[in-house]
Formats: structure tokens, C-alpha cells, sequence
């Protein structure tokens, strides 16, 4: 889900309804707003929601204000005693665990509003997908897409840690922080994560077929096969969203079919999907294709393939948006 894409066509009233279609068909962006200016939430109705300010397929995001301390949030909401908030309760447990962990939004309140749900959490930046479109060229710098690369391969290695799998990794689910944090990555977006550990720290059994989860153009290829996911997979979203954010696009934007966009992922060479990108970057998916599902990736080594990229990974470094102001 997009956090921070403003939707300047939804009828307040009505939302985008088609021909048969109720208010109550909607959901996400298409849907009326679940909630009204100055609604007060919490158990101690200490924050009061001030105005939608994004929308996605399943849920809208509101800005709020705590009121005991002045501080901005974002509250997610979707609809109660639906799959939407099944969604939800799965996103409120994966952020549970990783409190207080870098790279993971601060949650300050969970919990029931009339007919929905709601999250309370840490205001954030903007998603890099919407960065990318906002730079005059279309594209982010190899540095910064470096830079980010290797605080995602971290958040991704935090969250596998724990025994949690993303499976919708891409550039609208990590956005930047404010201010003093606005060059750190934070990953969203939880709804599609599942436990691929037993408390014991041994693998999930797999299962023989799975529902396809996560997002066509970034997936990988064994998402394809609907075949269970492993922590590779969330290293290979992270692949293909480098690859747009670096170079503008990828080559099966324009694919219609499912099947052919598999098929080139299996086939299309390193160079082909990142052709302006340092040769070195091709043992990224040597090192990708030699993991199996239940491997233990090595974090560091994949790191390290991102910093060989560059001459120096600057970290104190603003970010080519930051200068232009974007």
C-alpha cells in the first residue's frame, strides 16, 4: 500500500462508484473516508484525525495528531470482519514483534473504531516509487540506490530474523523517514508477511501449492510457480525494485501476460535488467539463483555486492531529492 499518494478524486460522499455499484462495495482509495475530520481514537481519545492523505487497494491512511504531545501520526484504517482486516491484524502482530527495531515503524495504538480497524504509528516520509517519479530524470542515482539497497537487505535480514517473510516488497512499501531520519528506510505494509519459522527456529513445513501473494512485476520467479516463499524471495522483490528505481523501468512493464513475465525473469541476463549498473552487481543474482527457499541468506555478502558498486558508501550524504527540494 502506498502511504503518502494523495487521492484528489474520490468523492467524498461517494467515492469512485460504478454503474450498480453501493458506497459500501468500495474499499481503499475507491471508498468513501471511514473517518471524519477531528474523529478521536485511543483508549485515552488522545489523537484526533485531521485529514486523509493516502489510499491504497485495501485501507486509507489518515494524518492525526496525539494531542498529549503535539506529535504528527499516521493511522491506517480498514474495514472490520472482512479479509481487509484480517490483513490488518497480521500487519499489527508482524509490527508488534519488530517494535522498538530499526527500520520498522513505531506503533502507538491497535485497536477498533465502529465498523473498522486502526493502526496509530509513526509518520513517515515519502515511498521511494514515488520519489523516482518525482526526479527530473526519472531515475535514482546508483549511489543512493545503494545506499537504500543496503539498509533494505538489513530491515529484510531484522525482519527474517525474527521469522517473518514481507512477500510485497517494493518501492511504494519503503518509504523515508522525517526530518532527522529522513535518510533511513523503513519497510510497510505487512499484510501479505508470513511466518516461515516454528517457534523452534526450524522451517515451516511447505506447502505443495500457494496462493500467489505479493506484487507481479516485482515477485519472483518461484512466486510464479506458486511455490512457497523463503527469505530469498524477499531479496529477489528487492532486485527488481532496484532495477526500476535505477533504471527508470523494467523490462516487463509492458508484459500482459503472467506466464511471459515469468519466463523473463528465469532468462533475461543480469545486463539486461540493469544495464547501466556496475558489472560487479551481477553476482547479486549469481548469489540469488544458488539459494533455495528454506536458505539462510547471507546478509553481509549481498551488502558488500552493493558497496562494491561504488566508490564509497557516504551515508552522511544527502539524497538527490533532498537537494532538489522534491
Amino acid at each position: 500500500m502506498n502511504y503518502f499518494q494523495r487521492n484528489r478524486n474520490v468523492n467524498k460522499q461517494n467515492g469512485h462508484l460504478k454503474p450498480g455499484q453501493k458506497p459500501s462495495d468500495l474499499r481503499g482509495k475507491n471508498a468513501p473516508p471511514y473517518m471524519e475530520k477531528d474523529t478521536l481514537l485511543g483508549k485515552e481519545k488522545s489523537f484526533m484525525v485531521e485529514k486523509m492523505i493516502a489510499g491504497g487497494g485495501f485501507g486509507q491512511v489518515y494524518r492525526a495528531r496525539n494531542l498529549d504531545t503535539g506529535e504528527e501520526v499516521a493511522v491506517k484504517v480498514e474495514r472490520a470482519g472482512t479479509n481487509d482486516s484480517q490483513r490488518m491484524i497480521l500487519e499489527s502482530k508482524v509490527l508488534d514483534e519488530m517494535l522498538g527495531i530499526k527500520h520498522f515503524p513505531i506503533v502507538y495504538y491497535i485497536g477498533p473504531h465502529s465498523t473498522y480497524n486502526f493502526i496509530v504509528m509513526q509518520m513517515l516520509g515519502k515511498n521511494l516509487g514515488d520519489i523516482r517519479k518525482l526526479l527530473p530524470t526519472k531515475r535514482i542515482s546508483i549511489h543512493s540506490a545503494v545506499r537504500i539497497g543496503i539498509q533494505i537487505v538489513e530491515a529484510l535480514s531484522l525482519l527474517h530474523g525474527k521469522g517473518w517473510l514481507h512477500r510485497d516488497l517494493k518501492p511504494t512499501n519503503c518509504c523515508l523517514g522525517l526530518d532527522e531520519k529522513r535518510k533511513t528506510v523503513y519497510l510497510v505494509d505487512f499484510g501479505m508477511s508470513r511466518k516461515f519459522r516454528n517457534d523452534d527456529g526450524s522451517h515451516r513445513d511447505s506447502r505443495h501449492y500457494c496462493g500467489f501473494r505479493g506484487t507481479t512485476r516485482y515477485c519472483s520467479y518461484r512466486m510464479h510457480d506458486r511455490r512457497e516463499q523463503g527469505p530469498v524471495d524477499d531479496l529477489w522483490c528487492l532486485y527488481y525494485s532496484m532495477a526500476e528505481l535505477i533504471e527508470g523501468y523494467l523490462p516487463w512493464r509492458d508484459v500482459e501476460s503472467v506466464d511471459e513475465m515469468a519466463q523473463m525473469k528465469k532468462i533475461l541476463k543480469h545486463e539486461m535488467i540493469f544495464p547501466t549498473m556496475p558489472s560487479r552487481f551481477a553476482s547479486f543474482d549469481r548469489n540469488l539463483r544458488r539459494l533455495r527457499q528454506t536458505s539462510s541468506p547471507d546478509y553481509v555478502k549481498f551488502q558488500n555486492i552493493l558497496a562494491s558498486c561504488i566508490k564509497f558508501v557516504d551515508n552522511n550524504a544527502e539524497f538527490e531529492w533532498d537537494v532538489l527540494g522534491v
